[in-house]
């Protein structure tokens, strides 16, 4: 076995200790803590439809605030540059190849139903696949209706995940 550069051996030590401390610091953190601050910030969220992203590569808020977005990565260092458009990147190159994330790999539509707003997920044929509440997303089809409270998954592992909350008018 050919030696191994001690550079990767120690980003490889890095990347492990940070993403355990990084579970270490949550559980940690009393949750009464962690929901309170979770609760601050969601109150100042203007009425709409949002995607919380839950995982260690896309965790933030995403405001669904035009007709379509596209969710996937940046390509990699090995990999052929696409036309592919994506308006918001999940981080999953794990020791910089990806994991289930696909350049292009999922969008969420704005639709007018008979006057309400629906919002639907889609997949782009994605390599691994994109799941609503563990539930795969048929490639072929035009999508699956979200419901405040569900879980889009950009690959099985439910790493790279979202939580599609909506904010109501308080005149509704």
């Amino acid at each position: 076995m050919a030696e191994i550069d001690p550079v990767l051996l120690k980003l490889d030590k890095l990347i492990s200790l940070s993403r355990l401390k990084e579970v270490a610091f949550i559980v940690s953190t009393d949750l009464t803590l962690r929901i309170s601050k979770m609760a601050e910030v969601l109150k100042q969220l203007r009425p709409g439809a949002y995607l919380l992203g839950s995982g260690p590569s896309t965790v933030g808020i995403i405001p669904l605030s035009v007709d379509e977005i596209v969710l996937g990565r940046s390509a990699t260092i090995l990999e052929e540059p696409t036309d592919a458009i994506i308006d918001y990147a999940a981080a999953d190159t794990l020791y910089f190849v990806p994991r289930e994330v696909s350049r292009a790999h999922a969008k969420v539509m704005r639709k007018i139903v008979d006057s309400d707003v629906k919002y639907i997920a889609a997949d782009m044929k994605s390599t691994c696949g994109t799941f609503v509440n563990s539930t795969r997303v048929d490639p072929d089809s035009e999508g699956v209706l979200l419901s405040h409270g569900d879980v889009l998954s950009l690959g099985p592992s439910q790493i790279s995940t979202y939580v599609f909350y909506v904010v109501e008018d308080e005149q509704s």
